[in-house]
């Protein structure tokens, strides 16, 4: 279990740090596949079924391979371009909605309904501010000229602060498995 939650947080690092020095070095795909590894191995030790997110995980990846090659300006050259960026942002969250699943159901396996709570939580948050991001981007254009910067700030510094968010708990959630992956839930 606690291996499975490395990879998430692995694959969520490649996917959020974004350096790129003529190709991105931290490929987004490559980040995805440690996703779907981490997804497999919490779905395995939970006996959960992943299909749907085996099957997303892969789209994703295969999605996401041209922005390997994307600079920021290529992509404000063109319009396309910037649909593929949305179209990329909205599988991510349809991803972390079915991660979501799976990780609620992995906190009831913990002893404390702490781990659940926490779960709740930060589900609501992450889909609240990023769906209210994606909403306020396409919506933008229409803020008067003095606005769109600042919203725009504004939106990155609580997008940034919710995906480091969502690390710091995948990470929580990860403590609180043993290494041995022998765990009751107590009744």
């Amino acid at each position: 279990m606690r291996d499975g939650f490395k990879q998430l947080i692995i694959g969520y690092l490649f996917v959020l740090i974004k350096i790129h020095i003529v190709v991105d070095i931290l490929p987004d795909f490559i980040g995805y596949i440690f996703i779907y590894n981490g997804i497999k191995k919490i779905a395995t030790t939970s006996a959960q079924s992943y299909e749907k997110l085996k099957i997303l995980s892969a789209i994703i990846a295969i999605f996401s391979v041209p922005n390997f090659f994307l600079s920021d300006q290529m992509i404000q050259q063109s319009i396309w371009w910037g649909y593929y960026v949305i179209a990329l942002s909205l599988l991510k969250v349809i991803l972390v909605y079915f991660l979501f699943d799976i990780l609620r159901v992995v906190a009831r396996l913990l002893p404390s309904d702490e781990a659940l709570l926490s779960t709740k939580r930060m589900y609501t948050w992450y889909m609240t501010i990023i769906l209210g991001s994606l909403f306020f981007q396409s919506i933008l254009m229409n803020f008067p000229i003095f606005m769109i910067q600042s919203v725009s700030i504004f939106i990155v510094i609580l997008v940034l602060i919710i995906e480091i968010s969502f690390l710091v708990y995948l990470r929580n959630m990860q403590k609180r498995f043993p290494d041995n992956n022998l765990f009751n839930r107590y009744a």
